[in-house]
């Protein structure tokens, strides 16, 4: 019997910085089954980016055996990497093995995943179906990766201006598809700590007009004007 693969896209996701993707074979999120229930030390996983898992050295087999990281936390440090192939009238994967940079931490089968075969027109249409549904687009959509370029080519992890000491998230959530949301550390001016306590969360308004446009009008807000006041404080979490 043939296992059954969903790759569901997840836009502007909460817990992470970038768009990822949640795996799911025969109902499972084979990606949070492979970490302990806290994640990665506390970082929540998923699949990652659909711009990844989707693209030409993503998912798609071929009779060529290749290992592919599908999934890991926000760190950068770890990777849930697993073999996909073509074997004959399969897809299959298998070898799963989850790696702390150059470490490997667990295989099978301390992993447990174990192996997974699919019919490989069933797995050509959800790689399509998941494709598409990535693709997707909305007003704020366009804005906020606009401004995401504008702000990675400024410095986004490095400084935000005058106010901001550095961004931690954009989303344009797609049940709010006129409205754009940042959040971001500020400044502390009295040069005594590296930031305020705490992080900032403000939203714009965004309508259906050029987007590069909007884009660089909210980045131009972001480097001089001071938006504290009009953003929503997220006090630091006590350990």
């Amino acid at each position: 019997m043939l296992d059954d693969l969903r790759l569901e896209p997840l836009l502007f996701p909460v817990e992470f910085s970038s768009h990822r993707m949640r795996i799911l074979i025969n109902g499972v999120d084979v990606v949070a089954a492979a970490y302990p229930p806290t994640g990665w030390y506390g970082s929540p996983v998923a699949g990652f980016m659909p711009s990844h898992l989707l693209g030409t050295d993503g998912l798609t087999a071929s009779p060529e055996a290749r290992e592919i990281a599908i999934g890991g936390s926000d760190t950068t440090e770890d990777q849930l990497t697993v073999r996909v192939q073509q074997a004959g009238p399969e897809v299959v994967w298998d070898c799963w093995r989850l790696v702390d940079i150059d470490t490997v931490l667990k295989e099978e089968p301390e992993i447990g995943l174990g192996t997974f075969r699919f019919d490989p027109q069933t797995y050509t249409h959800e790689i399509a179906r998941a494709i598409e549904r990535a693709n997707r687009m909305w007003s704020a959509r366009s804005v906020a990766e606009n401004l995401q370029a504008v702000l990675w080519r400024e410095g986004w992890d490095q400084d935000g201006g005058a106010w901001i000491r550095k961004f931690s998230a954009i989303r344009a959530p797609e049940e709010r598809p006129d409205v754009v949301e940042l959040s971001y550390y500020a400044r502390d001016l009295s040069g005594q700590q590296y930031a305020m306590p705490g992080r900032y969360h403000i939203r714009f308004p965004v309508d259906g007009s050029d987007p590069a446009a909007q884009a660089q009008a909210i980045a131009h807000r972001l480097r001089h004007e001071d938006l504290k006041p009009l953003s929503v404080h997220q006090p630091s979490r006590r350990r």
